[in-house]
């Protein structure tokens, strides 16, 4: 196949914008953090996998995975059409940055090797669209690549699509997602290679199953996987606290929770979550204890002198803004440059954007996104910088930075923040 000096370049700026996301995701992990400021690794070491890992692969019996085995030979082994399943923060969306690793490597090293690219299937809206159309629209708006050169990689099986996400759909919408991706799967120009996780409990509720060649089940953590890893991270003491309290054990059997539990120990009050009655205020006490530590934690800033970083009482706030604005437009990541008028709450917010826009002749001269910064800011939605605030709250492992983008940690804290 002939290539277009065009089409080269985008093929390269797309995988070179999915690297950068990679490496970004998996960078600020909070495995990475607890390394970094726990264990004070100044290279932090890949580790192996915490969590066993179940496989069936066509017609072979289900079997447990090595832990040397890694989820990239998984999908190999699986002729590149695997599905991931596990519970909400059980490491799904990690092993899908992993793979894509290690498929971004062959694609760097191979022209004519298919590139990744990650996608969340929570922005499907519209049932009546196919998921190669819907597939090029979202790379052309979160890569900026050309259409034409999209199509192409597309409609060329150059593209592996790592769909996250689908659990974000309701019930009925995952299950005309299935369907509409196991159309493009029995189509001509359908992908060589494709990868989906999702949540176990939402997918067996489905009565479409896609049509892939094999799945992966992650288990949570069992008790003995959990000292280790506790022992591991210097976090001993905790694990004393956690052995003799099965409420807490089932907690830390989510590998999420369990990293939270080891970054917000300072901040767990274990005699007043020991009184709590059910696992729901259980898991709302600890994530609200790491929303806490993160704030208040004495860590050196890159965008704020010291003692000027935002006090954690105005912090929570603008958080929490940002979470259901987030939440209400069914977004996992957010660009300060995107501002718009949706993020006015109140109906004095917008009648003063409206007389701020008449007052500058409908907004010229880029006035739009300052009288909204002015107005968000004023009514203590938003810091006046928020770039230089997102930037912090990145720092603090509650917000991961990926180029000009943002995106909360894992969507376990963001909905939780949206709440408070």
């Amino acid at each position: 196949m002939k290539h277009s000096k065009q089409s080269v370049r985008d093929r390269n700026k797309l995988l070179e914008a999915v690297n950068i996301e990679v490496q970004a995701r998996l960078e600020q992990s909070l495995h990475k953090a607890i390394q970094i400021h726990i264990l004070k690794q100044e290279k932090p070491q890949q580790i192996q996998r915490l969590w066993d890992v179940d496989v069936k692969i066509g017609k072979r019996p289900t079997v447990r995975l090595s832990p040397q085995i890694t989820i990239a030979q998984v999908f190999r082994q699986s002729s590149g059409k695997l599905l991931i399943l596990g519970s909400q923060g059980a490491g799904k969306t990690t092993s899908l940055l992993e793979l894509a690793q290690d498929l971004v490597e062959i694609a760097q090293a191979n022209f004519e090797q298919p590139v990744p690219v990650i996608l969340n299937l929570g922005s499907w809206k519209n049932s009546k669209q196919t998921i190669p159309d819907w597939l090029i629209a979202q790379i052309k708006s979160k890569y900026h690549i050309s259409q034409n050169s999209v199509k192409l990689l597309v409609n060329n099986q150059l593209i592996v699509p790592l769909l996250d996400g689908l659990d974000e759909l309701d019930l009925g919408q995952q299950d005309l997602c299935l369907r509409a991706i196991n159309q493009w799967l029995g189509s001509e120009t359908r992908p060589k290679n494709m990868a989906v996780c999702t949540k176990l409990e939402d997918y067996k509720k489905c009565r479409t199953k896609l049509r892939l060649h094999g799945a992966t089940f992650l288990h949570p953590l069992h008790e003995q996987q959990i000292q280790k890893y506790l022992v591991a991270c210097r976090s001993k003491e905790l694990w004393e606290v956690l052995k003799d309290e099965p409420q807490f054990i089932e907690l830390a059997k989510n590998s999420l929770l369990l990293n939270m539990m080891i970054l917000a120990y300072e901040e767990l009050l274990i005699q007043a979550w020991k009184r709590l009655n059910s696992e729901q205020e259980r898991r709302e006490y600890l994530l609200n204890a790491y929303i806490r530590r993160m704030l208040s934690w004495n860590l050196k800033s890159l965008y704020y002198r010291e003692g000027k970083e935002p006090r954690p009482e105005n912090a929570r706030p603008w958080l929490v803004y940002l979470a259901t604005k987030m939440n209400a437009a069914k977004e996992t990541e957010v660009s300060p440059d995107k501002l718009d008028k949706t993020w006015l709450q109140t109906s004095g917010q917008k009648s003063l954007y409206r007389l701020g826009m008449i007052l500058t002749f409908g907004g010229i001269l880029g006035m739009k996104k300052v009288i909204l910064r002015r107005i968000l800011s004023k009514n203590k939605c938003i810091p006046r910088n928020y770039s230089q605030f997102y930037n912090y709250a990145s720092e603090r492992f509650l917000l991961q930075k990926i180029g000009n983008k943002y995106r909360f940690v894992h969507e376990i804290l963001q909905e939780h923040i949206a709440k408070m």
